[in-house]
């Protein structure tokens, strides 16, 4: 078996295509439940969801990164603000070897890059979830009038769509909406 390819050197911030800004603006722009938990894929180098989250109040994020670059970022904005921590956490690994045994009740859950480092999967011996698996597995855990939220702009958003939309509305009666860049589906029935 290959080894996950990893970004070693993490995502950097780039104003112009990142989904984060959008997100945070619609959670601004509209009722959020009390708590609001967030489960964030590919937080960046900028942790911009992250470090919003802390400064809100009841809004909760668990992030998770293949980038050992990014956690890093993650561990020095801790230490340099350990208030952050009660707000928000970053975890290594991969998003198609995730068990739900592992999170909680999710209100939203940001995908915004699924599909973008996913070679793994090509590999016969990976022992991951496919990228329909994974989004299945995830829907499980969402909350009553969960949201799990795509990126348009996303590269690879054209090879995964087909899965989402199987998964998303057909399989588990979700409601499509779009914000900006966001693909936004809606829990109609727990």
């Amino acid at each position: 078996m290959k080894p996950i390819p990893a970004e070693a050197s993490g995502w950097q911030f780039n104003p112009e295509a990142c989904p984060d800004q959008d997100f945070i603006e619609y959670l601004e722009t509209s009722e959020r439940p009390t708590p609001a938990v967030i489960f964030h894929m590919g937080p960046g180098m900028n942790h911009m969801v992250g470090r919003w989250a802390a400064s809100q109040k009841n809004v909760y994020v668990r992030a998770i990164s293949l980038s050992p670059a990014e956690v890093d970022a993650y561990i020095q904005l801790a230490i340099q603000n350990p208030i952050l921590n009660t707000k928000y956490a970053v975890d290594f690994g991969d998003i198609h070897l995730l068990t739900t045994q592992l999170l909680p009740r999710i209100d939203y859950i940001t995908l915004f890059h699924l599909g973008e480092v996913s070679s793994q999967l090509a590999d016969p011996e990976y022992p991951g979830n496919s990228i329909a698996d994974t989004i299945a597995l995830l829907a499980r855990r969402m909350a009553k009038n969960g949201q799990m939220l795509f990126c348009a702009d996303s590269p690879a958003w054209k090879d995964i769509k087909g899965a989402v939309e199987v998964n998303m509305v057909y399989r588990y009666e979700y409601e499509r909406s779009v914000f900006k860049s966001l693909i936004i589906y809606k829990k109609v029935r727990a």
